[in-house]
């Protein structure tokens, strides 16, 4: 018996656009990130789900509630567990303001040497907390199908996690928005990584 396991990240939002560190700020879901999430649920609309968690952050739980749509009766349960990571001092700020003012900070922290920005979660934290979250998740349904909608750098720390990568290695994936990535676990808690980053279904969208 396997539970499997449908991890996305949610749509594009103004932080992206803006390349800011959100992390637990929250930031709105973009005309664009709506339409992402539109087309995630119908990508998925054949795929069978028997529940849903999402972080509790509004641009997860908002394109959970677009994927779920067509799916009268299942609503994502809202993980804090599943939340972007914490970055203490750096939160809301713009990438490129760091690199202006803390270069070397940032150039070590996405080559996994500095382990948290400063004041914020670490990689380690980060990895066992995702991680943590998506086993509750499987407990709770085993021998069923998942879906969950998470952030970024979390899906990349919980694959990190679940692969047994380094810390150092944890960065070591692209993550795009509303990119499905599917995975399995055996009863014995073996994991299987079976696709990873599949964004087929937003290929073409355009901003307004």
């Amino acid at each position: 018996m396997v539970t499997r396991v449908i991890v996305v990240r949610h749509g594009q939002t103004y932080g992206n656009l803006e390349g800011r560190f959100c992390g637990h700020s929250e930031t709105e879901l973009t005309p664009l990130g709506v339409r992402q999430a539109m087309a995630l649920g119908a990508r998925l609309r054949g795929s069978e789900i028997d529940a849903a968690y999402s972080s509790d952050l509004s641009r997860a739980a908002k394109t959970a509630a677009h994927v779920l749509e067509h799916r009268p009766g299942l609503q994502a349960a809202p993980d804090p567990g599943l939340r972007e990571m914490h970055y203490g001092d750096w939160e809301g700020l713009p990438g490129r303001e760091l690199h202006e003012k803390h270069p070397e900070q940032l150039r070590d922290f996405f080559q996994g040497r500095l382990q948290s920005a400063p004041g914020g979660e670490t990689l380690q934290q980060l990895r066992e907390r995702t991680s943590a979250a998506v086993r509750r998740a499987i407990e709770s349904h085993r021998g069923g199908s998942v879906l969950i909608v998470s952030h970024g750098n979390a899906i990349m720390a919980m694959l990190a996690e679940f692969l047994r990568l380094p810390i150092e290695a944890t960065w070591s994936f692209a993550c795009d928005n509303t990119s499905i990535t599917r995975m399995q676990f055996s009863e014995s808690g073996r994991f299987t990584l079976l696709s990873y980053n599949d964004a087929t279904h937003i290929e073409g969208l355009k901003d307004d």
